[in-house]
């Protein structure tokens, strides 16, 4: 099952995200920390979030960037913690040429 969000992201049937200019990216095992945040958003990485009940948004540019100084101090990179607030678990998304994408799921 496909899902789409209003900006034109989809989460195609095995798991990998396509943006609307039609490119993919599929999850890797490596999870954001505020250093490799700061260094892709930094070399223009574009970031997907996930937060009930608001659902997926994709950022870039600009927005990529605002949408990171909101995320840094809630993000998770080790255990995670009781859920008191919104809280960020974020991994790094690649497409096949090795093209970086940052995607977080909000708790809260």
């Amino acid at each position: 099952m496909e899902r789409r969000s209003q900006d034109g992201l989809e989460e195609l049937p095995d798991g990998s995200l396509r943006t609307p200019d039609g490119t993919v990216y599929r999850r890797t095992p490596q999870r954001v920390t505020r250093r490799i945040g700061r260094e892709l958003i930094d070399d223009g990485a574009a970031v997907v979030t996930n937060l009930y009940p608001d659902g997926f948004s994709y950022l870039v540019g600009e927005a990529a960037s605002h949408a990171w100084n909101g995320i840094e101090p809630q993000l998770v990179t080790g255990r995670r913690p009781p859920v008191r607030d919104t809280q960020w678990i974020g991994h790094v998304w690649r497409t096949d040429d090795g093209r970086p994408l940052l995607r977080f799921e909000g708790e809260h």
